[in-house]
């Protein structure tokens, strides 16, 4: 009898360790996905405030924004054109402070997508690759329709 409660007892202490430590495990890994959401949302929120700049000039310069989170926000662009007309692939490059209070370590997120900007063109590096561009598409139209008159 006084062993059954003895071993009962070890196996009730094996056990509550064993909660207690997944729930610390549990606990840690809560507060890291929040802390990483709240860097997810605080780079996603800087680039936006940096697309709603639609002069061509103001990106190619990158600067600087401060973030609510992660702090200082250093940002720069790489644009190129594509083969389609005013269809853009730029490359940003965020590098943020990071927050010691919540455990956001510094670092730096590139990311490289394509963007569809008509102005960007006028007025800058770009005018005469659009102006090409354009021109070669206006060929392709004009010998299509020679080609269906021909038939």
């Amino acid at each position: 009898m006084l062993i059954e409660v003895l071993v009962a007892l070890a196996l009730f202490g094996m056990a509550s360790v064993f909660l207690v430590d997944g729930i610390s495990v549990a606990s840690r890994t809560m507060r890291l996905m929040k802390d990483t959401r709240e860097m997810e949302q605080d780079l996603l929120w800087a680039r936006s405030q940096i697309f709603k700049e639609h002069r061509y000039e103001e990106l190619e310069d990158g600067g600087e924004i401060e973030a609510l989170t992660i702090g200082e926000i250093l940002w720069e662009t790489e644009i190129e054109m594509t083969n389609v007309l005013d269809l853009y692939r730029v490359k940003l490059s965020l590098e943020y402070d990071g927050n010691d209070e919540l455990g956001i370590d510094s670092g730096t997120r590139v990311s490289t997508m394509l963007i569809l900007r008509p102005g960007w063109a006028n007025g800058s590096d770009f005018s005469t690759e659009r102006t090409r561009l354009l021109e070669d598409k206006k060929d392709k139209i004009r010998n299509m329709r020679e080609e269906r008159q021909r038939k």
